[in-house]
């Protein structure tokens, strides 16, 4: 590797020279600021005759055995002041901006912008990734038409808008003048040196790149030009389609999969444990599988299954705009692909993972917890299918069903809600002020949950064609109390934002707070006509209008109505599967209705190890301390802010035992108490509870 300092001008110029981008680089995304920051700078070194100005650093690599130069680092600027002396060169040739001669063009075509004696046919300096080339190339070769969609072009129509503003800020002259002064920092690699550690380090400041950016990145850089294209078009510029060019999610979750994870890695993550995970791997068989999986994304995510009927199921579960269920739905999708899965089966999947977020939104129970059980699904399904393989028994039950007892025998904060607590929320669930998605997709079930004309209640709620609108107001007048009785406070309180009160309409709020006859009827004020519920499209509104008026009665018959859509849409789901008896129980720390008491341990096993402890502070020593291997400075700030991890210098040593030098962990508590302690620990280290798994003596019958 070698480093020089030299003008921009010095290191860009060559009749023969082309500056290559490669296809691993993202595209040209400098913003406006960074664009106004650096004509700024290159007014005041015109203005105040500074000798020069730095303009950052450019690494460089052989792109062949010729003069070309692959761009490592720098294509940003680059693209930048090409694009500002082509604006300058329109402005002149418009007659906006002054010009001393017309050879100051031509000397800025040959240094900064032609490779006229290059190999290429196209003989322009400047070779940037395929779009933004195309882009680049219409404005070099002043075609009519631009592409506006692209950054580069924005970027040009925003220089040609800062030299031709009044007053003018620099002629011609003077703006090619300032950029010759720009001062550059040129690193040419060797073919020894190592480009991906270089373009890390480089890029560690600047305008961030993405995960997905690193990892692109990471799998060209090592190829040859020629693979770097090839693997570009056929497998990263699919994933990113597949993705709609937002692979970073899905990167975590391919992640996720094939290290089969407990939960995702932290966004702010995925890189370095992506170059853990590839160490021994192919980067083009990597290639193919991600692509493969991208596919499988793609069809969770857009809901772009294989059948009109899967992808209206799917769709359902997109309006709730959770990615929670992504790692589950990739790997049953593939699956089912692998084993020609019927339609039916695929169906009764989707249904039941709806079933569970359905039944848990009404409820309203949290769904971050439920990361680590859509982790877990697949692999408990493919288990159990497993055990009974491995045993020579023969397995009557489907993928589905084997699924329906997976989720139903989670509970704690992971349990699918029962049937009393399901009608129980549904009747008093504040459904007003829940997250918008849940509300689209809950109204859009409800609205649809009988076969006939489809009202797309989702895509009229994103666009605000229809809101969800009190029936009962929230400001009673006279006519609304007087209509609802004496205890007219109680009834408000008690239904306001329930399901029972809530329709969908697009009708003016003008109706509102109007007596329950005018906003079922409409009204004509002056020349205004105001429709009522009955000229609704929505079926949730019709059935208000066959009512004569609106009290606790018809708000106790519609919360029948409504519970009994629910319990129709999401009915309990029903399993016949039973796993094998096994000689040994296992029982994961996500468990919280365990009970450790008069429950013999014969060991544990923790990421992916298992380990022999057969007393209860011996695994709870034995997990602390491989935790403390693992995630020190975090166990580091534990220590006298809580009631389990204590100093030398606070510790009371009758009751606590020596986990480190100086450091202790009380131990002097029941069994349930040291599983709260572990629960703790994970929760502070950010691990999934279910790395941990208790091995257990079976409890004879």
């Amino acid at each position: 590797m070698k480093g020089y300092a030299k003008p921009l001008h010095e290191f860009i110029e060559g009749h023969k020279i082309q500056f290559v981008i490669p296809v691993y680089q993202r595209n040209y995304d400098w913003l406006i600021d960074n664009c106004d920051q650096l004509f700024s700078d290159l007014v005041k070194l015109s203005r105040f005759n500074r000798n020069s100005h730095f303009f950052g650093s450019i690494v460089t690599s052989s792109a062949d055995s010729g003069y070309n130069r692959l761009v490592i680092d720098g294509q940003q600027r680059l693209t930048t002041i090409s694009l500002l002396l082509l604006a300058g060169i329109k402005a002149v040739k418009s007659g906006t901006i002054e010009i001393s001669e017309e050879s100051k063009i031509e000397e800025a075509y040959e240094v900064f912008l032609k490779a006229k004696f290059c190999n290429s046919e196209r003989k322009i300096k400047l070779v940037p990734i395929e779009n933004d080339r195309i882009a680049y190339d219409k404005i070099f070769n002043n075609e009519e038409i631009f592409d506006e969609e692209s950054k580069v072009t924005r970027n040009y129509r925003h220089f040609y808008d800062l030299l031709t503003k009044k007053p003018q800020a620099l002629s011609f002259d003077q703006l090619l003048d300032a950029i010759e002064r720009l001062q550059i920092i040129s690193i040419e690699l060797d073919c020894e040196d190592d480009a991906q550690l270089i373009f890390e380090s480089l890029n560690s400041t600047g305008l961030a790149l993405t995960e997905a950016d690193k990892i692109r990145n990471y799998l060209l850089m090592s190829l040859t030009p020629e693979d770097q294209q090839l693997c570009f078009k056929n497998y990263w510029q699919k994933i990113e389609q597949a993705t709609e060019n937002q692979p970073t999610r899905f990167l975590r979750d391919y992640l996720t999969i094939q290290q089969q994870l407990q939960r995702p890695v932290r966004q702010s993550n995925i890189y370095l444990e992506w170059k853990r995970y590839m160490d021994g791997h192919n980067r083009k068989e990597e290639l193919v599988k991600m692509l493969d999986y991208a596919h499988y994304y793609q069809q969770v995510t857009e809901a772009k299954l294989s059948t009109p009927k899967l992808s209206e199921k799917m769709r359902h579960i997109c309006n709730i705009e959770t990615d929670v269920t992504n790692v589950f739905f990739i790997q049953f999708l593939n699956y089912a692909s692998l084993n020609s899965l019927p339609e039916d089966e695929i169906f009764k999947v989707i249904d039941l993972i709806e079933n569970y977020l359905a039944r848990r939104i009404v409820c309203n129970m949290p769904g971050n917890a439920l990361t680590q059980v859509f982790c877990a699904l697949h692999k408990d399904v493919l288990k159990s299918i497993e055990m009974y393989s491995s045993a020579n028994v023969e397995i009557d039950n489907s993928y589905a069903d084997i699924l329906a007892y997976h989720i139903m025998r989670r509970d704690g904060n992971y349990q699918l809600p029962r049937d009393m607590q399901f009608v129980e929320a549904i009747k008093t669930r504040d459904a007003y002020h829940m997250l918008k998605p849940f509300q689209i997709f809950l109204f859009e079930r409800l609205e649809n949950s009988v076969h006939g004309e489809y009202n797309d209640v989702a895509a009229d709620m994103k666009k605000k064609d229809a809101t969800i609108e009190h029936i009962m107001p929230q400001t009673l007048n006279g006519d609304w109390k007087a209509m609802l009785g004496d205890n007219f406070e109680e009834i408000q309180e008690k239904y306001l934002h329930t399901f029972a009160n809530l329709t969908l309409t697009g009708i003016n709020s003008e109706l509102s707070n109007k007596a329950f006859e005018i906003k079922r009827d409409g009204k004509t004020i002056g020349k205004e006509v105001y429709p009522g519920y009955k000229n609704s499209k929505y079926r949730l509104t019709k059935g208000v209008t066959l009512c004569e008026k609106w009290t606790e009665t018809e708000l106790q018959d519609r919360c029948k109505e409504i519970v009994e859509t629910f319990l129709r849409l999401y009915p309990l789901p029903q399993t016949t599967f039973k796993p094998l008896p096994q000689p040994v129980d296992e029982v994961s720390l996500d468990k919280e209705s365990f009970i450790p008491t008069n429950r013999n341990l014969k060991g544990f096993r923790l990421f992916g190890n298992e380990y022999t402890e057969i007393t209860w502070k011996g695994m709870l020593l034995r997990v602390v301390k491989l935790v403390m291997d693992r995630y020190m400075d975090i166990v580091d700030t534990l220590y006298d802010a809580e009631g389990f991890f204590w100093s030398a210098k606070q510790a009371d040593t009758r009751y606590c035992t020596l986990i480190a030098p100086q450091k202790y962990l009380w131990t002097s508590m029941d069994n349930r108490s040291k599983l709260r302690c572990l629960r703790f620990l994970f929760e502070k280290c950010d691990i999934a509870e279910s790395e941990l798994v208790m091995l257990l003596e079976p409890i004879k019958e």
